[in-house]
């Protein structure tokens, strides 16, 4: 039984696995985004004496500096360092590194679509047209008069977690603190954390551990079928 358990919880965390790679190469090409990582450890208990295999319930994401990519767009820019820049949701205020920067309609200056906030918590509005120039520490000015900062803070060993379109918030809903050691690069996208050679390689390697388990789980369940047909037989 011991085995039928670990096999099936085997092939059951391997389908969460496939579920974070598909995410992975899906996003290859969105600037900023964070390789998630699924973890399986062999544990005993949950109710019940037999050992199985247990997978995260959330992935863990990779918080490696992705590599940088010169665009020369002024209305690109890309964090060295472990910070995030804070940004204006309807549903609160959450993190990103995606540095694809725009200007609404209404003035004001956006990242991955939605308004970056400055140090205080306020929006950052950019009234006329004109050079654009984000400095090292978020500072922003437009025709050289300064029009505000963008936040950014630090994630270092907290864990975060994905929201989807280029979010992410802290596992534990705490509020990051403000960061002092990362840069801001202008005319450069980060790319993903992740790349499609590691990722396929991954893919594969879950996909023969999957049917693996499975062919493991039907043979054990024959095994049992047969076992519990001869006792019957012998009764």
């Amino acid at each position: 039984m011991n085995g039928l358990y670990l096999a099936a919880s085997g092939a059951a965390s391997m389908l969460g696995g496939l579920s974070s790679v598909a995410d992975n190469l899906a996003n290859l090409s969105t600037p900023g985004f964070r390789r998630m990582l699924n973890e399986v450890e062999s544990v005993t208990g949950g109710g019940t004496p037999y050992q199985y295999a247990l997978g995260s319930q959330a992935p863990v994401i990779d918080t490696s500096q992705g590599p940088l990519r010169g665009t020369n767009n002024p209305m690109d820019i890309a964090i060295t360092g472990s910070a995030f820049m804070v940004v204006q949701t309807p549903n609160g205020d959450f993190y990103t590194r995606n540095g694809t920067l725009a200007v609404s309609p209404d003035g004001t200056l956006t990242a991955a679509g939605y308004p970056v906030l400055n140090p205080t918590g306020g929006t950052i509005q950019i009234k006329e047209p004109g050079t654009l120039v984000v400095g090292g520490d978020g500072s922003v000015s437009l025709n050289g008069t300064p029009v505000g900062q963008i936040a950014m803070v630090e994630s270092a060993g907290t864990q975060m977690a994905p929201l989807g379109a280029s979010l992410y918030r802290t596992a534990n809903g705490e509020t990051l603190p403000p960061a002092t050691s990362s840069q801001i690069h202008q005319g450069f996208l980060e790319g993903s954390t992740g790349n499609e050679i590691t990722e396929v390689t991954s893919m594969l390697g879950m996909m023969r551990s999957y049917e693996s388990s499975m062919k493991a789980v039907h043979e054990i369940d024959s095994s049992q079928g047969e076992a519990i047909q001869a006792f019957t037989l012998n009764a």
